[in-house]
């Protein structure tokens, strides 16, 4: 009878003891994301992997679902425990909406930990790509080719859950490759929001510049202070603009006020003293003028920055 007494007793303790690792989730471009449950009630969702960080106006609750894509790269402590901050999703088939939360606050947070990531190309591709490895805590390694731009002396690209081959444990931002020891490093946990748009650190390293937009015409433009991740300037750029490299210089940045035709009554006299250069006359498309601004990131003052010369399909 004793014996039997001791089995009960020690299976509940079994199943007790074992810890949630919560359900992997297949995205629909190649993407693998952890689906968890929210282990507290009032978690707050903030939008960046930091506690002074601005917070979202909802929160999390006890047994709310939210799909992790991505991972802060250092160890933090918060409300005196370790762990790391975690990306996550409320809608896992959108993609919309992320957010960061703290390990400690989700089913399976103690068992997340960062996938290293490393370069592994010889070199950059014509087509302008290289190839980086990521390593999981089990030493699994996994490759993919990354878009990388060049700004200044380096090289940068973005990583995250939108793109092919994206795993939950992977870091998530913009990185620096620098070809001079073909070293990675993790600048800034902003990433680009779609494939085709593209995110990467201004010359000087202060900001993160993101583009917010998809056409080959007017495009929205979103400046991040590098350090703390806030959003601190939104405008517009032109699609066939050399933008950002010849349009940000010493914490100002260019953007459009507006586009006009060359036949408007606005831009006559830009028009009268600036010839159309022949590779803009001589193309298919529509030719226009687009009259730009400054904006001072520092001081927030703007001023006229003249006009220029595009086209647009």
């Amino acid at each position: 009878m004793k014996k039997i007494l001791f089995a009960l007793v020690l299976i509940p303790l079994l199943f007790t003891g074992c810890a949630k690792k919560g359900e992997e989730v297949a995205g629909a471009d190649g993407q693998t994301f952890l689906k968890v449950t929210v282990l507290e009630d009032n978690v707050d969702l903030r939008y960046h992997p930091r506690e002074e960080s601005t917070l979202c106006d909802k929160k999390l609750n006890k047994g709310d679902v939210v799909y992790v894509a991505g991972l802060d790269q250092k160890e933090s402590v918060v409300d005196g425990k370790k762990g790391y901050w975690v990306q996550v999703f409320t809608e896992c088939e959108h993609l919309i909406s992320p957010y960061w939360v703290f390990s400690t606050k989700i089913e399976a947070g103690k068992n997340l930990l960062p996938n290293t990531i490393s370069f592994e190309s010889e070199s950059i591709s014509e087509n302008g790509k290289i190839s980086v490895s990521m390593k999981d805590k089990l030493n699994k390694v996994s490759k993919h080719e990354v878009q990388v731009q060049r700004v200044g002396d380096f090289y940068s690209f973005t990583w995250g859950p939108w793109d092919d081959g994206f795993n939950y444990s992977d870091q998530v931002g913009t990185f620096i490759f620098y070809p001079s020891d073909k070293s990675v490093v993790r600048f800034s946990s902003i990433e680009a929001e779609q494939p085709s748009m593209w995110t990467k650190p201004s010359h000087d390293l202060k900001y993160v510049l993101a583009d917010g937009g998809t056409s080959t015409g007017l495009r929205g433009i979103v400046v991040y202070e590098a350090v703390t991740g806030e959003r601190l300037f939104g405008g517009s750029y032109y699609g066939s603009m050399d933008y950002p490299d010849a349009y940000y210089s010493d914490g100002k940045i260019v953007c459009v006020t507006r586009v006009y035709s060359p036949e408007d009554a606005g831009v006559s006299d830009f028009v009268a003293n600036n010839p159309m250069p022949e590779d803009i006359k001589d193309s298919p498309l529509t030719k226009i003028v687009l009259e730009l601004y400054e904006h001072d990131l520092v001081t927030g003052e703007e001023k006229p920055f003249g006009h220029m010369y595009a086209v647009q399909e």
